[in-house]
């Protein structure tokens, strides 16, 4: 009876195709496999809260939506200079638009999120039906607690969803001159 040798080639193919794979695996973990730390935790830090509504939505609208922004427009009343605002912070990545909002609600829970930071405006705005949407953009309300002078920051720890962050968004404030008020 004659015994097979093995070629050595082949168990060192074999050992190779095992080992490699093994090390870049360990290579990659870092000791949180798949869920997210520190400024990566984006999905499991953010805002929630009710939205409610007064009036009627127009035929002209194209979306409402939840927006926050690092920065608050302190101080600008010219309806250019808020909206040239908007769109340079927007650009700039400081303002973030939420899911739109459906039709037909007279309140909404909502759950945005968000990395972890300071937001210095959180508002429900109306988005119109036209071609240049971003400069007919109006604010139906903001996020107040202590004052009706100015929005109320808001700091979003990581890891955690910031609760209570409750907003009346009145249609009619479409019609006011000024798109984003409070200055």
């Amino acid at each position: 009876m004659a015994l097979k040798m093995r070629h050595p080639r082949s168990a060192g193919f074999l050992f190779l195709l095992i080992w490699i794979p093994a090390c870049l695996i360990l290579c990659c973990y870092d000791g949180h496999g798949l869920s997210p730390t520190g400024e990566d935790a984006r999905g499991s830090s953010g805002i929630s809260g009710t939205i409610t509504f007064i009036g009627d939505r127009p035929d002209s609208t194209r979306s409402v939506n939840v927006v926050v922004s690092k920065t608050y427009p302190k101080g600008l009343t010219d309806p250019d200079s808020l909206n040239s605002f908007v769109v340079q912070e927007y650009l700039l990545g400081n303002i973030q638009l939420g899911d739109t909002i459906p039709k037909g609600m007279t309140e909404y829970k909502y759950t945005f999120n968000l990395q972890p930071d300071l937001y210095e405006w959180i508002l429900v705005a109306w988005f119109p039906d036209i071609e240049d949407y971003l400069y007919g953009v109006k604010e139906l309300g903001a996020y107040y607690r202590d004052s009706e002078d100015i929005p109320e920051s808001v700091y979003i720890p990581p890891g955690e969803i910031v609760k209570n962050i409750d907003m009346t968004a009145d249609f009619s404030n479409i019609e006011n001159e000024i798109p984003f008020f409070k200055p």
